[in-house]
C-alpha cells in the first residue's frame, strides 16, 4: 500500500514536470506564431503596394467567354486591357487587344466588334491579371521613396 502511494506520487510529479515543459513549448510557439503573422502582414502589405492597381496600368483578362449572337456559338478570348478607373472590387477597363484560338475570333472582320464589346466595362479585380513591367516597378519604388 505504501509502495503504491509512492509510485502514484512519483507519477503525479513526472506528469507535472511534463505538463510544465509542454506549457513552455506552447508559449514559445504562440510567440513565434504571432511574430510570423506580423512578418506575413508586412510582406503582404509591401506586395499590395507593389501590385496596387492604378488607372493607366495594363492587365490581362484571361479566357473571357463571349457568345456570337447570330449562331449562338460560344468562344473565349484573352483580352489585353488598360485600366481606366478603379473601385474597391472592380476596375473599369478599355480593351487594347486580344488573342484567341477560336475560329470566329481569329477572323479579322470580327476584331473591332470583339474589342468594342469590352470598352468601358466594369470587371471584377479578381478576374484580371496585372502586367507588372519595369516602368511599373520603377514607379512603385519612387512612390515608396517619396512617401
Amino acid at each position: 500500500m505504501e509502495l503504491a502511494l509512492i509510485v502514484l506520487a512519483f507519477a503525479v510529479l513526472i506528469s507535472l514536470i511534463f505538463i510544465g515543459k509542454l506549457y513552455s513549448k506552447n508559449t514559445n510557439l504562440q510567440k513565434e506564431l504571432s511574430n510570423m503573422k506580423l512578418e506575413v502582414e508586412k510582406a503582404k502589405k509591401s506586395q499590395e503596394e507593389l501590385v496596387s492597381i492604378d488607372p493607366g496600368d495594363r492587365a490581362i483578362l484571361p479566357d473571357y467567354g463571349l457568345k456570337q449572337v447570330d449562331t449562338n456559338e460560344s468562344f473565349e478570348v484573352t483580352y489585353e486591357v488598360e485600366i481606366v478607373e478603379v473601385s474597391m472590387d472592380k476596375v473599369k477597363v478599355k480593351a487594347v487587344g486580344f488573342t484567341s484560338n477560336d475560329r470566329f475570333a481569329k477572323d479579322p472582320k470580327n476584331k473591332s466588334s470583339i474589342i468594342n464589346f469590352l470598352q468601358d466595362k466594369w470587371v471584377k479585380k479578381k478576374d484580371i491579371e496585372l502586367i507588372v513591367d519595369d516602368s511599373m516597378r520603377r514607379d512603385r519604388k519612387l512612390q515608396q521613396i517619396l512617401n
